[in-house]
């Protein structure tokens, strides 16, 4: 369903009456878009951008299908489940940068107490971001782009730490593992991460496109060349081996340089071009994906130490673990790289203290008072 008609159906949701004692909660979110196509066109589209933001915030789930073609939005087709109805808007302020319309609005949700959330839980596992890498580097000749891996993966993370629990980024890339046995397989990197227990979650992927055509001067000089941006992004569970995303991501945009330029790909004037914003686009668009892919996920934590107070665990307030929470043991072994072998135990624990990196738990029944901790248990949230 386009937007402008998804838009209307929620309008139109709204009810003849509501009662008086109703609450409706307000966010206020910003959106932008090219004005290439035009400034009624680039209003629209940020419009739509800025309510689709709203309504994520509002709690709704969002999987967003978009096709690119010369740096224009042509197509965007939204299933979503919201928690609410958006009710009103009010424009605060618009204003034109670089090519783009800004604007910032306010958004009237109503939030509807009858849908379920997808989720309950609030945790927010550690991501490791690494590296992207170009796969086929004489692919970026042109524009001698040959650090827009590293780019794209500054890109990234800004994009993601106001929203995750990012802990780091590698500066180099983690390729997979072939000499692990068992299919999809750990990488060797979240083999490493999930050793030292740095972070649960291993953000992963390689750019795999970047070509456009070889052309001569006259075609140079005449058109908006086309180039095309493409990469694969893996999110894996060093844990569990998962692999909770594996994704192919693909636009096309004309690249709007000159054939001999050497374009600086790490400066604000790229990612302002036509060829950055689709890319750019293509990004917020993994960053959602990734949000989603790790929104309910159960904590597990390591236990670091035991005492009489209780047991320590080190998982705290950055995961989004509360005084309250309850964990359960798990008796857990390697038999082998890549294999585990698990025992869910009776014993419950209750978190009595939060820090920052770390929690203090306490037996919450008689089981957890008698059971025996070896090296290599954890805790797994209950729900």
């Amino acid at each position: 369903m386009p937007i402008k008609a998804l838009l209307l159906s929620l309008f139109l949701l709204l009810p003849l009456a509501l009662p008086l004692t109703a609450h409706a909660d307000w966010y206020q979110t910003q959106g932008s878009a090219p004005l290439s196509a035009g400034k009624e066109t680039a209003r629209q589209q940020a419009l739509e951008q800025a309510l689709t933001e709203a309504l994520l915030q509002a709690g709704a789930s969002l999987t967003t299908v978009q096709s690119v073609t010369n740096g224009a939005l042509l197509e965007q087709r939204l299933d979503i489940a919201a928690q609410g109805e958006l009710m009103d808007y009010v424009i605060l302020k618009e204003w034109s940068s670089q090519g783009r319309l800004w604007l910032t609005l306010r958004a009237d949700i109503w939030p509807d107490k009858a849908i379920t959330p997808q989720c309950n839980s609030h945790y927010h596992p550690g991501i490791t971001l690494t590296r992207f890498a170009i796969q086929y580097p004489e692919q970026a000749r042109f524009g001698q782009i040959y650090d827009l891996g590293t780019a794209v993966t500054a890109r990234l993370t800004q994009q993601l730490s106001p929203i995750v629990n990012l802990m780091t980024s590698l500066p180099h890339q983690v390729l997979t593992d072939q000499r692990l046995p068992r299919s999809p397989g750990l990488r060797q990197g979240a083999d490493v991460l999930g050793k030292q227990q740095q972070s649960r979650l291993l953000l992963s992927g390689v750019i795999n496109d970047i070509s456009m055509e070889e052309g001569n001067w006259m075609k140079w000089s005449l058109s908006d060349m086309p180039r095309q941006f493409a990469l694969n992004v893996t999110l894996e569970d060093s844990f569990t081996g998962e692999q909770l995303l594996q994704k192919h991501y693909q636009v096309e945009a004309p690249w709007g340089y000159s054939k001999h330029a050497k374009v600086r790909v790490q400066e604000q004037n790229f990612w302002h071009s036509s060829y950055g914003q689709s890319a750019d686009q293509l990004l917020q668009q993994v960053v959602r994906d990734v949000v989603s892919a790790q929104s309910c996920m159960k904590a597990i934590g390591h236990i670091l130490q035991q005492s009489d107070e209780g047991i320590l665990m080190d998982l705290g307030r950055q995961a989004g673990i509360k005084p309250g929470d309850r964990f359960t043991l798990v008796h857990r072994r390697q038999i082998q790289p890549g294999y585990y072998s698990e025992t869910s135990s009776e014993a419950q624990f209750v978190v009595q203290q939060s820090h920052t990196d770390y929690s203090l738990l306490a037996p919450a029944d008689h089981n957890a008072k008698q059971v025996r901790i070896t090296p290599g248990d954890v805790l797994t949230a209950l729900h």
